[in-house]
């Protein structure tokens, strides 16, 4: 007889429910996929599906793609459009206090290094978010006007693009703090050693 561990068991019942939900949701929509309304909706439900599945599975996320890569120019392209104004969107909205009471960032390289890995899984939340999104303006598009995308396209980018970048922004800068304090953290422990050698 097989047996299954009952904390799995209801984890990964728990992902096939909410991911069924969604699905039920794009698929038999109740509201006009072209509303201001369901582009709202579709992206809070996307948003709640996709933190259940990352706070169920916990997934490890150690591709390269997380890496900062040429193309990004240390942060700069972010710059150019528009990472800090939407930066400044988040402090207003209080958002920003909100993940930092949940994140706090204090230089403890647990705290730090668990930070750098929300980075990544919010990274990755956005994107299969931002990605789904866009198969479905599409079909939207093919399906009734170009015009019923709009709302799709513009919170698409809002809640999803923008939030890709700022974590693309700020991943490089966390990793050298904790390059830095895991190098003085090691000449530490070598004084330390050296003493009492």
């Amino acid at each position: 007889m097989i047996r299954v561990n009952k904390n799995t068991f209801i984890k990964w019942i728990s992902v096939w429910m909410t991911t069924c939900g969604v699905v039920l949701f794009i698929l038999f929509p109740f509201i006009d996929m072209g509303t201001l309304l369901y582009s709202i909706t579709l992206n809070l439900l996307l948003m709640i599906w996709m933190s259940i599945v990352e706070t169920l599975l916990i997934p490890e996320l150690k591709s390269s793609y997380f890496d900062s890569h040429p193309i990004e120019m240390e942060g700069k392209i972010y710059k150019y459009i528009g990472v800090h104004i939407f930066r400044k969107l988040l402090v207003f909205s209080g958002w920003e206090r909100s993940r930092k009471k949940e994140n706090p960032i204090r230089k403890s390289l647990i705290l730090l290094e668990y930070y750098e890995y929300r980075t990544r899984t919010s990274e990755f939340g956005h994107t299969i978010i931002a990605i789904i999104i866009f198969f479905i303006s599409v079909y939207v598009c093919k399906a009734y006007s170009y015009k019923n995308i709009i709302w799709l396209t513009v919170f698409n980018i809002f809640f999803n693009i923008y939030p890709i970048t700022v974590q693309r922004y700020n991943r490089p800068r966390v990793r050298r703090v904790i390059k830095n304090l895991k190098l003085k953290l090691k000449l530490k422990n070598s004084k330390i050693v050296y003493k009492n050698w």
